[in-house]
């Protein structure tokens, strides 16, 4: 698997979206944005998705503190479009541990929606952020975590204005484990994600 599609697999489990699929073709366009103070990861996500797939330019949003930029329709977008997204929502696909198994796409996921909570030297722990994912489907993801790279994660409740909401939360036992998995792929922007 080439490095721009794992990448695309890390945005897509995280902040990316993938526009609508285009019957004729097969296609869809990868969108991704970000607060305007993370625009040098933007500028990275564009630089390595660019050298396997047609970038747009990375364009500020007007009236919003944020900066975007889409791809070019592409066919291998267009598949992920398909298996990822059912009836406009986005969901785990099945076959996900052959997708979710490079140390890149992780750590994308991980900068997207991931959180490091560390208040005491007693207390380290990350989770990522899953909540437009059933339970059942952040089952699946933390089995694959488990499976794919010896990280042991559980799938915990989190209340957000009302409702309840699955957050992975990756155990003690695991995290140094993942930090050294992660760190050669962290951007600078995000190294307080790791501790850093």
């Amino acid at each position: 698997m080439e490095e721009h599609v794992k990448i695309a697999i890390g945005s897509i489990l995280g902040d990316g979206h993938l526009k609508y699929l285009y019957k004729r073709t097969q296609t869809s366009q990868l969108y991704i944005s970000q607060h305007t103070s993370k625009l040098p990861y933007l500028e990275w996500l564009h630089s390595k998705l660019g050298k396997g797939i047609g970038v747009g330019p990375v364009k500020h949003k007007k009236g919003y503190q944020q900066h975007y930029f889409i791809t070019e329709p592409d066919v291998t977008l267009g598949f992920y479009k398909k298996i990822f997204y059912v009836g406009g929502r986005k969901v785990i696909p099945r076959g996900i541990s052959d997708l979710l198994k490079n140390e890149i796409s992780l750590a994308v996921w991980y900068m997207d929606d991931g959180t490091l909570d560390k208040r005491s030297k007693y207390h380290f722990n990350a989770s990522i952020a899953s909540n437009c994912f059933s339970f059942e489907e952040c089952d699946l993801l933390s089995n694959v975590l488990k499976s794919n790279f010896g990280i042991k994660a559980s799938v915990n409740q989190t209340k957000m204005r009302g409702k309840v909401y699955p957050r992975l939360y990756i155990w003690s036992e695991s995290m140094e484990r993942f930090i050294s998995l992660l760190k050669p792929y962290i951007h600078s922007v995000f190294k307080y994600k790791i501790g850093y």
